[in-house]
């Protein structure tokens, strides 16, 4: 047998190649050696479909309710706005790449006008973002707002206050503003870190994502994610601690094809690319799309790709790709800017109320997982403890761990 102490093998995918992973691995669990355990396979969970079920997670919270969507100021209005003919498509189940791009343009608006009410609070002269912008503002005012802006435009302990204030003294709306500022940003941290591939910070919004998963339902990625961080930082050997713990995981969860800064991409992005080039691409068509045909190629795929590269380079076609330049949203963030403005979505109106409150699912996420913790203590935990057993790790030890 082959001795495989010192290597492991990485296996990306989504959940349900983890959830096969691991049937594997207890079906094997009775074998002699470590090599027919499986022991060496350590399972990565793919990044890609992570920000997928983040996108997701945010649609539950604030468009997947009915009621949520009645409000000016609510996200459905926004969309009413940016994207007319998408309603009904954003109301049942849309795509990751269009809540992405809802998420990012309309965080953009947000943060906008947000800047256009504190300016004003600073200044009744700045009556917009034009007129502050041209005050010529030093560089430790514009700093100041900014700490200002997170500490008051975001949804944070004085939530709570708000909540519990009489009626005609709260604004709901206002409220649910903050919420929904909150939420995009942790979005917005997750994919800015992912590009950069800063994994230590990506792991750092896994520990806010997990009781957001564990709120809306998607009780799989919070389990999965919380396991991942638990086995990084606590669970194994210290003999490979450093490989598995610092470099097999941390270097290789993402990878960069192009080498260009800010084009970092998940592992499991790569395999869903090459399984577009595979199976849709270089798959066949009509009658030839079969998965005899899709075998057969499937070999072939980089050479076909080098055999285009050649030809765009050869016929000076290296410009004419298929990628599109970004849109200009200029004059939609103008109108949407507009609406905010109109309807005071930055700005309290004390007495307004609301269709739908948006429940702060962070604290529901961390209720949750207590209650799950007290339960497995309740079970099986105690009797491990009196065998002398460690307890098992939790993301609040990930979250000290991270921190110091």
């Amino acid at each position: 047998m082959p001795d495989i102490s010192e290597y492991v093998v990485l296996f990306h995918g989504n959940l349900g190649m983890g959830e096969r992973l691991q049937s594997a691995q207890q079906r094997r669990g009775i074998e002699n050696t470590p090599w027919d355990r499986l022991q060496h396979v350590v399972f990565v969970p793919g990044l890609f479909h992570l920000k997928m079920a983040a996108a997701d997670a945010i649609w539950r919270i604030f468009l997947q309710p009915n009621a949520a969507r009645l409000d000016e100021t609510s996200l459905m209005q926004d969309v009413g706005i940016s994207r007319p003919r998408e309603t009904g498509h954003y109301g049942s189940k849309p795509g990751f790449h269009c809540m992405h791009e809802l998420i990012m343009h309309d965080s953009i608006c947000c943060r906008l006008d947000c800047w256009r009410v504190e300016a004003g609070k600073g200044d009744t002269k700045w009556t917009s973002l034009e007129e502050f912008a041209g005050s010529e503002s030093t560089w430790k005012d514009i700093k100041a707002m900014a700490h200002t802006l997170a500490r008051n435009y975001i949804a944070g302990h004085q939530l709570w206050r708000m909540r519990r204030a009489p009626a005609a003294q709260r604004d709901v709306q206002y409220e649910n503003g903050l919420l929904l500022n909150k939420y995009v940003l942790i979005y917005e941290e997750l994919s800015y870190a992912m590009n950069i591939g800063d994994i230590g910070r990506v792991e750092t919004c896994l520990v806010t994502l997990i009781p957001m998963f564990k709120a809306t339902g998607k009780h799989k990625y919070a389990n999965a994610m919380t396991d991942f961080l638990c086995k990084v930082h606590f669970m194994y050997p210290e003999g490979l601690k450093l490989t598995i713990g610092r470099r097999a995981v941390h270097y290789h969860i993402m990878v960069n094809p192009t080498g260009k800064k800010g084009k970092f991409r998940a592992v499991d992005w790569c395999v869903e690319l090459n399984n577009l080039f595979t199976k849709v691409t270089n798959g066949g068509k009509g009658s030839n799309h079969t998965v005899s045909r899709i075998i057969m190629e499937s070999p072939l795929i980089q050479i076909y790709r080098n055999l285009h590269t050649m030809f765009q380079n050869d016929f000076l076609h290296v410009q004419q790709t298929t990628k599109h330049a970004e849109a200009d949203m200029s004059k939609m963030f103008q109108v949407l800017c507009r609406h905010m403005r109109k309807h005071s979505s930055n700005e309290v109106v004390k007495g307004r109320g609301s269709h739908y409150s948006i429940p702060e699912v962070l604290a529901k996420g961390q209720e949750l997982m207590e209650k799950n913790s007290v339960d497995n203590e309740d079970g099986g935990q105690e009797a491990a403890i009196r065998e002398g057993e460690d307890e098992h790790p939790s993301v609040d030890d990930v979250a000290i761990e991270l921190v110091w």
